[in-house]
């Protein structure tokens, strides 16, 4: 068993990295090649990587990947706190406690620059189990604090009986706006798109939508974001897991939602609607068209990603905790 460290991302091939993600117990979407090589580019180009790749039996068997800080504070997974909704290191099923163990073992130079951060742990994360444990036994100082929540739907066999499972009062309302939606917007349509044609097409409505949606996103979605939404949704669409939807009124979008079909999990990565027809609320409509196509899918959930907004629980979601780990030399 040995431990090493890469500084480049090429320096992992696309067969190890797909083979020790799709052969974990936690796989996430933003630990793929898809996600992290856009995400380098733009939020950690010039700055320090390293990929810590450990090998058992000749073949890698757990990649964590890590990126310098831009306060020079320490280290950090890559993806950070604000782009990525879920992380870890990427282990191979069961050796999770041999991995980190050779990791912390051979991280003490690399803890000598700063603390290691480990954020966006959900629920479930093996990190959050086996660290506390490792790192009481090395020396190595660790805190964990919840820093979110992820709500999720679990999806019954039909959209009957998920609107029967939101309670009266709930499953009134979203009856109500549906119809009001119906009312307020003729020609009312969903789509899904399937193309590099269609991305080329619609991803302008995405990204329009999603900075009328208020100040915040109108922010976040600057330029260098939109970059970086654009070549992820591409690979997204390579790999067979983006599913970029709109509500439409006639040839005008009203909503549209980022998503990824991900092992069984519809996931809401991002989403926007136009304010102007807010009364409508096409947002909550379009969401609700998304989960009738994960029944329709037959996917096991429709998971909302981090964020408390009001709406997620109005729908049915179920929190899940999101955590960051800190681990400091002592």
């Amino acid at each position: 068993m040995t431990f090493s460290w890469i500084e480049r991302l090429e320096g992992v091939s696309r067969a190890e990295w797909d083979s020790v993600l799709f052969a974990s117990e936690r796989p996430s979407p933003f630990l793929s090649r898809q996600f992290l090589v856009p995400w380098v580019g733009a939020f950690a180009a010039g700055r320090p990587v390293r990929i810590g790749r450990w090998e058992s039996g000749g073949r890698a068997r757990g990649l964590v990947f890590l990126y310098r800080r831009a306060d020079s504070g320490g280290w950090e997974l890559m993806g950070g706190e604000d782009v990525a909704d879920s992380l870890d290191a990427a282990v191979v099923k069961g050796a999770e406690g041999e991995f980190w163990d050779a990791f912390l073992r051979s991280s003490r130079e690399l803890l000598a620059e700063g603390p290691l951060f480990l954020p966006n742990l959900v629920t479930g994360a093996p990190s959050l189990a086996i660290l506390p444990r490792l790192c009481d036994a090395l020396g190595y100082a660790l805190t964990v604090e919840e820093m979110d929540r992820s709500p999720f739907v679990p999806i019954p066999v039909s959209y009957e009986s998920y609107l029967e499972s939101l309670g009266k009062k709930n499953r009134h309302e979203l009856r109500r706006k549906v119809r009001r939606a119906g009312d307020a917007l003729p020609g009312l349509a969903f789509r899904v798109v399937a193309t590099r044609e269609e991305l080329s097409r619609d991803f302008p409505s995405f990204v329009d939508l999603h900075r009328k949606s208020h100040a915040g996103k109108r922010d976040f979605m600057d330029g260098r974001m939109e970059g970086f939404f654009r070549e992820a949704a591409e690979a997204f669409l390579d790999a067979g897991w983006l599913r970029l939807a709109f509500l439409s009124s006639g040839t005008r979008d009203v909503a549209a939602a980022f998503q990824l079909a991900w092992r069984g999990a519809l996931m809401l990565y991002n989403s926007g609607y136009d304010p102007e027809k807010r009364e409508a609320s096409p947002g909550v409509v379009l969401v609700a068209r998304c989960i009738e196509d994960a029944i329709r899918l037959g996917m096991r959930e429709y998971d909302f990603l981090r964020g408390r907004e009001r709406y997620k629980y109005d729908l049915g979601g179920r929190d899940r905790i999101v955590s960051k780990a800190i681990v400091r030399l002592p």
